[in-house]
């Protein structure tokens, strides 16, 4: 039993031995005795460690006579130096440690002391300008304009004839084309020239389909008739209050033929300003253009028109015209470049 029992004791301590060698040997040894590649590091040295952004400089030391470039970090990254071989007696091999080029913009700058600190690029200024208009697209919009403006405002036979406290018609004047109006458009017996007759057709059957029934209250009227009714203003209301709300023989529109006072069926604001407020007198100052007509007094328009805001006086300049002159203020003669009318000529 006793020698039994010695060698198991020798067994151990062999075994033992055996152990206490093996934990001895570094790791780089067993696995070169395996046949492995490794990396050297050391255990109590962190910057050896594998994955260290400092393990490149532990292992790599750089040529003589090759200085590290440190203007930027894209030099050092996109130029890798030499491995240095290991000593003889260490026949460790080390695995290359290579790194992909990587563009300068996205590489952080280095933080060491040595570094140059890089001055940012000064921005060059714009300056914008603005264009300056060409002579051909100055041309262009005067083509433009001029095309706008009707070439007649002069003749009694116009349709776009202009007339006002400045600009008075020939007394024996009277249109050649006068139509009498249907009776749908207003009771007794009114005139005017066939174009805006049929004008104020449709624009009276576009009211009615919006549920607004639409009167002529007074058309034409020939000079002997503006004579009668502007004696009577002067009797009623005296001379400066006529003048602003009647025209004298001669300047009244009514004698071209074109011009219409309108008013709604009920006739609770027959030729009162008030019927400018009215559903129909405001569907009419929007509406009126689309078929020929405007507003020829607007309101506040005294000083260039000569005459106070008359809402039921529709004029027909025809389609084209009348929207340019709603585009221009709504003042014809502005429309029309002529010089303003707010008096008669003594």
């Amino acid at each position: 039993m006793l020698r039994s029992t010695t060698v198991t004791v020798t067994a151990t301590a062999v075994t033992l031995a055996c152990l206490g060698a093996s934990f001895y040997a570094s790791p780089p040894v067993i696995a070169e005795s395996m046949g492995r590649q490794v990396q050297a590091f050391s255990p109590i040295d962190p910057r050896t460690y594998p994955g260290n952004s400092d393990y490149q400089s532990a292992v790599v030391e750089p040529s003589a006579t090759q200085e590290r470039d440190h203007s930027t970090a894209s030099d050092t990254l996109n130029q890798p130096e030499p491995v240095a071989s290991l000593p003889a007696s260490e026949p460790r091999q080390v695995d290359e440690v290579k790194l992909s080029p990587v563009a300068a913009d996205t590489v952080a700058p280095s933080r060491t002391s040595d570094a140059p600190t890089t001055q940012p690029t000064p921005v060059p200024r714009i300056e914008e300008r603005l264009p300056v208009p060409s002579p051909i697209a100055s041309a262009e919009e005067s083509v433009g304009r001029e095309e706008a403006l009707p070439e007649d405002v002069d003749s009694p036979d116009s349709i776009t004839v202009i007339v006002n406290k400045l600009r008075p018609l020939p007394a024996d004047y009277e249109p050649d084309d006068l139509v009498e109006l249907t009776p749908e458009l207003g009771s007794g017996t009114h005139e005017l020239r066939e174009e805006a007759a049929e004008a104020t057709l449709a624009l009276f059957d576009a009211a009615q389909q919006e549920g607004l029934d639409l009167t002529v209250v007074s058309a034409y009227r020939s000079y002997a008739y503006q004579v009668e009714l502007y004696d009577t203003y002067i009797q009623q209301y005296g001379t400066t209050l006529t003048q602003q709300m009647s025209a004298r023989p001669g300047h009244s529109e009514h004698q071209t033929g074109l011009a219409i006072d309108v008013d709604a069926v009920e006739g609770a604001h027959t030729l009162k300003q008030s019927f400018g407020e009215t559903p129909a007198g405001q569907w009419l100052a929007d509406h009126a253009h689309e078929f020929g007509f405007v507003i020829r007094y607007p309101k506040d328009e005294h000083d260039y028109t000569g005459f106070q805001y008359e809402p039921w006086h529709l004029r027909y300049f025809g389609e084209q015209y009348a929207q340019h002159i709603v585009e221009h203020s709504g003042v014809a003669e502005r429309a029309f470049d002529l010089d303003p009318a707010p008096d008669y000529k003594e």
